[in-house]
């Protein structure tokens, strides 16, 4: 949780700071990279606490079987022509 809270804190200070038609680096370049590495680690974090494992469909699919594609014929019509 506290995690979180740097991130928050992180993400509001950043875009407060952000002001892209400024002459001060800091507000014109370095507080927007600033701004999306923490939205990167809130996205991570988000991603790390409620897990992607959690699968809608059938359990223990093994994903067998043809997976499609051309997986017969010779994919042409063989004329060579007009």
């Amino acid at each position: 949780m506290k995690s979180f809270l740097i991130n928050l804190i992180g993400l509001v200070g950043s875009w407060y700071l952000i002001d892209l038609a400024s002459k001060k680096p800091l507000n014109s370049t370095f507080a927007p990279f600033v701004f999306a590495a923490f939205l990167i680690s809130s996205l991570l974090w988000f991603i790390v606490k409620f897990g992607v494992t959690q699968r809608s469909g059938f359990a223990g699919d093994s994903g067998g079987g043809d997976s499609g594609g051309f997986s017969g014929g010779d994919g042409g019509s063989g004329d060579g022509g007009c």
